[in-house]
């Protein structure tokens, strides 16, 4: 089935067409490593990799770039504040990140690219601006991209330059010719980092950095640009006015993606408002999984309200899907060869990868893809009670780990789980053989000893079958 993507530059569903056959390039703006990881970052990055995930799953071979803004404002607050060089801010925070990310699983970033490691990039892009008329230098050694030199200014936001008044959403300075101006290169104030440039030593912008970083990597275009709503403007219409204006390739971007925010009880996340959630706080209350699953548990598009009681709704109904996909497992180890279920269950299993994958095409809608799944855990477990065998239960199992790969959920054993599994089931026949004997003593220590390793045993009508917690 066609991909199927809103596009936020054309405000409609469109075809997914790479520019380069099944190649896909795809950015998403990165992290500022000035404080801790939030839920607004996790949204953010555990959807753009179910993206990456699902373009790969359908055979593109997608290379995922993000950018690291390892020098901005709020940084050098920090390094004022603290004492801290602004290198070591930076370490501490993306290394928290990291490890939050691969927590959360967000796995299938290729590079992250850190702002400072292109300055001459930047540089070489700024002084094209200033020589093709759209850039212009401030007497303190600033440089400023001048909007009303660029005829698509608006195109994704649609803000106009002329509607611009001072002060809307972006600095106010004197030194701009208009108000929607916005600052290429930094000129270095006394106490902070600056590197080397043409028109004296400073920092880059926040924009550039993204163009310089992905015209390095992917040419004038490519194909996906993700990242959260409020970055729309002014930050995303800045990069296409940079880029088009430098290189003169249109669009920029084939298709941009924006993700919705993450709300507090019906308020925008804010530090200010006391609503401020780290991505660590949440995770010494919940899992890694059920934090993902209540984040996929939404559209990208749309926004998510963040609670605690929606959190633990997310984990009720999490745990209902992973004891399905237990149980699956449990049963296909024990079940005969065939049963009286196996047609429903495989036309059940069919039916629900030939649904998720319309859910995921349109435009990646991993909210109905969920529904889906319910739906087939229902299946699959009055298939179970029906009757079903190993061999239509193996590829139900083989199901919920393709969708479990793409999503992120159900984690898939390590390697010489197999191994593990069949070692169990001997100890599981020994505790039978315990139990036919009559010593019963011996059989509890052996159920007393696999539950202090997380493996269940549940003892049925058609005999015993095991389970991790």
């Amino acid at each position: 089935m066609a991909i199927r993507v809103y596009n936020s530059l054309t405000r409609r569903k469109e075809a997914f067409a790479p520019l380069h056959g099944n190649r896909v390039s795809m950015f998403v703006c990165g992290l500022t490593p000035q404080d801790e990881t939030h839920m607004g970052h996790a949204k953010t990055y555990v959807a753009f990799d179910v993206v990456a995930r699902y373009l790969r799953h359908k055979g593109f071979h997608v290379f995922y770039l993000q950018n690291v803004t390892d020098i901005e404002d709020r940084i050098i607050d920090k390094m004022k504040s603290t004492g801290r060089a602004w290198n070591d801010i930076v370490g501490q925070y993306f290394a928290e990140y990291l490890g939050v990310m691969a927590r959360l699983q967000c796995t299938s970033v290729d590079v992250y690219a850190f702002a400072t490691d292109y300055i001459d990039e930047i540089v070489e892009q700024i002084e094209g601006l200033i020589t093709k008329g759209h850039a212009y230098r401030a007497d303190d050694g600033s440089v400023y991209f001048d909007t009303t030199t660029f005829s698509g200014w608006g195109k994704l936001s649609g803000q106009k330059v002329e509607e611009l008044r001072p002060g809307a959403r972006v600095a106010v300075e004197e030194r701009k010719r208009h108000p929607a101006d916005f600052v290429l290169w930094r000129a270095q104030k006394p106490g902070e980092p600056a590197w080397d440039s043409p028109w004296g030593k400073g920092r880059p912008g926040w924009h550039i950095e993204d163009t310089a970083i992905t015209i390095r990597h992917f040419g004038p275009q490519y194909d996906l640009h993700g990242g959260a709503t409020e970055l729309l403007f002014p930050h995303h219409e800045a990069e296409i006015a940079q880029a088009e204006s430098y290189t003169g390739v249109t669009p920029f971007v084939k298709v941009w993606m924006h993700g919705g925010m993450v709300m507090v009880k019906g308020e925008e996340m804010h530090k200010s408002l006391g609503n401020y959630w780290p991505v660590t706080a949440a995770l010494k209350l919940y899992e890694p999984e059920v934090i993902r699953f209540f984040l996929v548990n939404v559209q990208y598009r749309g926004p998510i309200d963040f609670t605690p009681e929606l959190l633990d709704e997310a984990k009720r109904s999490y745990e209902r899907l992973r004891e399905t996909v237990r149980t699956v497992d449990a049963e296909r180890r024990r079940a005969p060869e065939s049963g009286k279920a196996d047609r429903e269950l495989r036309a059940a299993t069919k039916k629900a990868l030939a649904d998720f994958d319309a859910a995921m095409s349109d435009d990646f809608n991993t909210r109905e893809a969920i529904a889906v799944l319910f739906d087939f855990a229902r299946a699959a477990n009055k298939a179970i009670e029906t009757g079903a065998g190993r061999a239509a239960l193996d590829e139900t199992a083989a199901a919920f780990r393709t969708v479990g790969d793409i999503l992120g959920l159900f984690l898939t054993p390590a390697a010489g789980a197999d191994r593990v599994d069949g070692l169990v089931d001997v100890v599981v026949a020994l505790r039978e053989d315990a139990r036919k004997r009559k010593d019963f003593a011996a059989a509890d220590r052996i159920r007393d000893a696999l539950g202090a390793l997380g493996i269940v045993l549940e003892d049925t009508r058609d005999g015993v079958r095991w389970k991790r917690k």
